[in-house]
């Protein structure tokens, strides 16, 4: 039985990038989205662009109530999970590890 990416939990199995640089944004290729992100030091991030601004860090088909996220800092060992379509770190030698799926 053959599957696409549609019909599997897409948890990181199409790999990992890992981000210390503040100049340096990661966009993994169309159609493949960051599912997740390991902080390995403490990190804000300066871009942070989600799939759908209306699913992710907003208030419009999730829900109401949440904050948005704009540059507060994620402390190291913690995971957040979504579909973003690029993120960045906001100061060098702030690490984490995106993975893609």
């Amino acid at each position: 039985m053959a599957f696409d990416r549609y019909d599997t939990i897409a948890l990181g199995q199409e790999g990992s990038a890992y981000l210390d640089t503040a100049a340096t944004t990661f966009t993994p290729a169309a159609p493949k989205k960051i599912v997740a992100i390991t902080m390995l030091t403490d990190c804000a991030f300066s871009a942070l662009v989600a799939d759908d601004n209306t699913k992710f860090f907003g208030t419009g088909g999730a829900g109401s109530g949440g904050d948005t996220y704009v540059t507060d800092t994620v402390p190291a060992g913690v995971t957040i999970y979504g579909s973003w379509t690029s993120a960045s770190v906001n100061v060098d030698g702030e690490t984490c590890i995106c993975y893609i799926g």
